[in-house]
């Protein structure tokens, strides 16, 4: 059976068809003249530079989801360079994936320091995940500090608040345990994305707006989750990702913007990597490449009809304004970065922990260097998505 799964888990646990590195990057379908000329006149009419967007959203919304796929390293420095104008526009927190709620005394005590604390950051970040080793996502806390350093006397410091749980992977010892419900109650201790959403609401409900940055599965607000066997839909899974619980509460104050990447093919959630929308953003934009922000839904993006795509099963009549509010294109996928691996991520200092809290069971032996290529193997984007252009 093939299950949602979310990159930040599953960092060593990649579906890769080794025969797809080898291939030449594929084109999107071309475009019709009708659809083209529609799309671009809208776009030149209603889209903005990605920053622009994000921030003009919070004019009518009190949430606004950044969902990625994950380890491209155009997105979190999209959300780096968020930070200062969020805060001029009143925006003072980012909640993200990549914190936990147990640890949000840390991440405070490190904006408010006065000199970086560079061991702090990462920690807070190994914390979360011990795969998680890259310099752009630690740096976003940097990002938070470097604005905290410029505010005038009395005024709110920015926040960012970890919502994720806090799993001791230590309990799974082999593959199978993965499955084992028992084993996996204890692992999670409890977690659970209807506590992530809770800290969002909480601020919410404090009069706060906030921006979460996050996967895209934990964005979802009005779609729901797909669960898919062998290409055909089973139900909809019934936990509810965080974003959901976020919609349930407060409704369309909430929006999911995606930033682009590949999705899954409809075979299911291991099938290769294909362009989102079936190709029509990339070959629109692949034209004229350039960073822009724009509405999915209550525009003809919404309308387009999508299928194939993992995304679709459970819906007669898919279409993109389904699946997401806005999107956010920066660049064609061929031209994609990784995120940079800190050099001695995993090191003498933390390898017994490292060891115990991989989720993959097979490394609870490994040496600090083989965690350390492991990193930079799920970094390497060209590795991933190279076959799409």
């Amino acid at each position: 059976m093939s299950l949602p799964m979310d990159a930040a888990g599953a960092a060593v646990f990649l579906v890769l068809l080794s025969s797809a590195c080898n291939e030449p990057p594929r084109d999107p379908p071309p475009l019709g003249e009708e659809m083209r000329d529609r799309l671009s006149s809208w776009i030149d009419e209603n889209g903005a530079d990605p920053v622009e967007y994000v921030i003009r959203l919070f004019d009518d919304h009190d949430v606004v989801f950044l969902g990625e796929q994950h380890r491209a390293r155009h997105d979190p420095l999209l959300v780096q360079s968020l930070v200062a104008p969020l805060r001029r526009a009143g925006v003072r927190i980012l909640a993200t994936e990549f914190g936990r709620r147990e640890d949000q005394p840390l991440v405070d005590s490190l904006l408010a320091q006065s000199s970086w604390n560079e061991d702090l950051a990462r920690e807070i970040v190994f914390r979360q995940n011990v795969w998680w080793g890259y310099r752009e996502y630690v740096d976003l806390y940097r990002a938070a500090w470097d604005v905290n350093r410029t505010l005038a006397g009395g005024e709110p410091p920015f926040r960012i608040l970890g919502i994720n749980d806090s799993p001791d992977w230590s309990f799974v010892r082999k593959d199978a345990d993965r499955n084992d419900p028992e084993v996996m109650r204890r692992v999670w201790r409890g977690g659970d994305e209807e506590k992530w959403a809770g800290v969002i609401l909480d601020a919410v409900d404090a009069g706060k707006k906030v921006l979460v940055y996050c996967g895209i599965h934990h964005a979802f607000t009005g779609y729901r989750q797909p669960i898919v066997a062998n290409g055909k839909f089973v139900r909809f899974d019934p936990n509810l990702r965080c974003g959901n619980h976020v919609f349930n509460a407060i409704g369309k104050r909430v929006v999911t913007i995606f930033l682009h990447a590949p999705w899954r093919g409809s075979d299911g959630y291991g099938s290769p990597m294909v362009h989102p929308a079936d190709g029509v953003i990339d070959a629109l934009m692949l034209e004229n490449p350039r960073p822009v922000g724009f509405d999915v839904a209550g525009g003809p993006f919404g309308e387009l009809k999508v299928r194939n795509a993992v995304y679709r099963h459970g819906y007669d009549d898919f279409r993109l304004a389904d699946f997401c509010d806005g999107w956010i294109y920066t660049k064609p996928i061929s031209e994609y970065e990784g995120v940079a691996p800190i050099a001695g991520w995993v090191n003498g200092s933390n390898l017994e922990r490292a060891r115990a809290q991989s989720p993959n069971p097979s490394f609870r032996k490994a040496s600090a260097e083989e965690f350390n290529r492991g990193l930079t193997r799920d970094a390497d984007i060209s590795r991933r998505w190279g076959r799409l252009r």
